[in-house]
């Protein structure tokens, strides 16, 4: 047995948070999860130490999930690399891996209880599978077969033209135009880009502009007596529905789509509801088609550590 895939520290470097664990990359089980807020410690390294002393043996490997851009508490430690943090801490074995590849990876282990489907449709288990992750940034990753073996790949497919089909969307459209000469997805469909919604709705609805943090108009919409919120969910979610349908045409992606955020998780219910499934397959001579492809909400938290641990296993084995 390799000794670095047996057992390894996983780090999951997020936007607001970090998460550690211990794993055995074998079996893909979680030990010693813990998550601290990035403004708890003053670097990913500081963190990093604190929970490594919290631990009864000293795990071999490291596997550490952070996208290019991600946040990180130090300004002096953008990226962990191997000679930052493995030098440093006395690792053996350090792996960087993006998030989106962790969780395409991780997708052919994900089990009934880590997913909640939405609408109908079944996975072709050897087909292309597809993850887009909403957070700051929308991102997409795919996972494919090629000679046999699972292969990962992440694009910048936030990045696309948005496209309204609407007057109310033209309109919203125009009035994100004022500040970019390019309206990309990504500027509606992320956790920024729901609160500059929110603000739109409010100031064409003639009520008081006030900004709100993401999360909080997902609550405010969601309980109701706030319209621009709900609103701006509804939007959210047929946007969310046409991005994902032209991702599984893109990628022809038969295995599934699989949508990952805790915006996304907060936002379950209404994901669950037609709105969403209806703008995922309203797309003409192809609806038939994509009727067939079945869409899962990740809910398991710790989805992107198991991917990073089966990053290291690839990578060492």
């Amino acid at each position: 047995m390799n000794k670095f895939t047996h057992g390894a520290v996983v780090a999951d470097i997020g936007e607001t948070h970090m998460r550690f664990a211990v794993v055995n990359s074998d079996r893909l089980t979680i030990e010693d999860y813990v998550q601290f807020g990035n403004d708890v410690f003053a670097s990913v390294k500081e963190a990093l130490a604190a929970y490594l002393r919290s631990l009864p043996t000293f795990p071999p490997a490291l596997a550490i999930a952070i996208a290019n851009g991600g946040f990180l508490p130090s300004e002096s430690e953008r990226k962990p690399t191997a000679e930052t943090v493995g030098e440093a801490l006395g690792f053996e074995r350090i792996h960087v891996v993006d998030p989106l590849d962790a969780l395409s990876l991780i997708l052919p282990d994900l089990a009934q209880h880590d997913v909640v489907r939405l609408g109908r449709g079944e996975a072709d288990a050897h087909a292309t599978r597809a993850v887009l992750s909403v957070g700051a940034a929308l991102g997409v990753g795919t996972l494919s077969q090629i000679g046999g073996s699972w292969t990962e790949f992440h694009a910048h497919g936030g990045s696309i033209s948005f496209a309204p089909q609407t007057q109310e969307e033209l309109d919203i459209l125009e009035r994100i135009r004022c500040d970019t000469d390019h309206v990309s997805v990504e500027h509606l469909l992320s956790g920024p880009g729901l609160g500059h919604l929110y603000e739109i709705l409010l100031e064409s609805s003639g009520q008081p502009v006030r900004p709100l943090a993401a999360a909080d108009v997902v609550t405010a919409g969601l309980q109701g007596g706030d319209r621009p919120a709900a609103a701006a969910l509804s939007h959210f979610a047929t946007w969310l529905g046409r991005f994902a349908g032209d991702m599984a045409l893109l990628y022809d992606a038969r295995g599934g789509v699989y949508l990952w955020g805790p915006l996304l998780r907060k936002m379950e219910s209404l994901l669950c509801k037609g709105t969403f499934r209806l703008a995922f397959e309203a797309k003409g001579r192809r609806s038939t088609w994509l009727s067939q492809i079945p869409v899962f909400l990740i809910r398991s938290e710790d989805a992107i550590l198991r991917g990073a641990a089966k990053a290291l296993a690839q990578k060492v084995g």
